[in-house]
């Protein structure tokens, strides 16, 4: 009899134990399910994404999600297949970086982003062949030029760069032509002659250079009007910020971070990229590419960046004239809360701090 009752007892503790691991299981696939992701695009062979590249492999994106509970996907933007602005349209993307002049059309026709920081500063830069009499901006008018697409950056700042020397960009008054070629016919397109001015990002702009001796008339990193400027910047959708302001700011964070790893460390930076199969090329070059650009992260420099481009692009008429530009610019780049103006990269201590306070230049710093 006794027997009987400790079998009894044995088996309903199994049974209890079973039902209890089965119970736990349940929960944890349930808050797994329910568990935010955050999809970021990224895409290979493009030398100054390496800041979203470390985020990607050094766990920045990782690290910053895990704190909220939540976690990172990965969404390549593949060259020949839909662009980022069909891949956010579509819903595929929640947050990424890239060209901000690129969308800035887009985004007037209701493309539902925001930008929250700057990333880095000049990756563009303009080229006429050696034996051309260009030898600037000034120069430009009636001239042709080659660039990566009639939307691209490369466009919208020399536009700028142009209404400022007095040549005209408008559809009323338009003095200079652009033509698209693809990114690695750019350099052809110049040394043939079919062009006479090339606007390319690098490290398609410096290769272009080296490889056919073109004399550079206009580099965004160091141009009096863009130094202070951003070429790229961290974006997030509408969707992600009106169902996880949190997924957001720490996606942000995590870029600016990145960013200022870079900035600190960039042999290390192009060694990822490298080793990881992410971008080719060899290492001493890539190296000397992304430290000759800026990579100190600052959100108040990227608003600024928005804003002056904004108003100075509705003004040439790329912006339509019935748009509500301060709407445009308060809706379009947005400061998100717990997310620092920007960060630096201790190399020696291995630690990142908080840069806070409104930037007016790098030069002069946060106030």
């Amino acid at each position: 009899m006794k027997k009987s009752i400790l079998i009894s007892v044995i088996t309903l503790l199994a049974i209890s134990f079973m039902f209890t691991a089965c119970n736990k299981k349940q929960e944890a696939s349930s808050q797994n399910s329910s568990q935010k992701v955050v999809r970021i695009n990224f895409q290979t062979g493009t030398l100054c994404a390496a800041p979203v590249h470390v985020a990607m492999k050094m766990g920045l994106f990782d690290e910053e999600l895990e704190k909220i509970g939540q976690k990172a996907e990965y969404v390549q933007v593949v060259e020949g297949g839909a662009t980022l602005g069909e891949m956010i349209a579509s819903g595929k993307v929640d947050a990424g970086y890239g060209l901000y002049a690129t969308q800035l059309q887009a985004m007037e026709n209701g493309l539902p982003i925001s930008y929250t920081s700057g990333i880095h500063v000049g990756c563009t830069k303009y080229y006429v062949r050696a034996d051309s009499d260009i030898y600037s901006a000034k120069d430009l008018r009636g001239k042709k030029i080659g660039v990566p697409g009639l939307a691209d950056s490369s466009v919208m700042n020399l536009k700028r760069k142009l209404m400022d020397e007095g040549i005209g960009i408008t559809a009323d008054n338009n003095e200079v032509e652009f033509v698209a070629y693809a990114s690695s016919d750019l350099a052809i397109a110049l040394n043939n002659g079919a062009v006479d001015v090339i606007g390319a990002h690098d490290p398609v702009a410096t290769k272009g250079e080296l490889a056919y001796g073109f004399r550079k008339i206009l580099d965004t990193g160091v141009d009096e009007k863009f130094v202070n400027e951003y070429c790229c910047q961290q974006f997030v959708t509408h969707k992600l910020l009106r169902e996880n302001p949190e997924g957001a700011a720490a996606v942000t964070r995590a870029l600016q971070k990145a960013s200022a790893y870079v900035e600190a460390e960039p042999r290390a930076a192009a060694l990822l990229q490298i080793e990881n199969n992410l971008v080719a090329g060899d290492l001493d070059f890539n190296a000397a590419l992304l430290d000759e650009l800026n990579f100190i992260p600052s959100r108040s420099l990227g608003k600024k960046t928005f804003d002056s481009a904004a108003r100075q692009l509705q003004e040439a008429g790329i912006l339509k004239k019935t748009t509500d530009i301060e709407k445009f610019i308060a809706q379009g780049y947005i400061e998100l809360f717990g997310v620092p103006d920007g960060y630096s990269y201790d190399s020696a201590t291995k630690t990142y701090s908080e840069i806070n306070g409104v930037r007016t230049s790098f030069k002069e710093g946060a106030i």
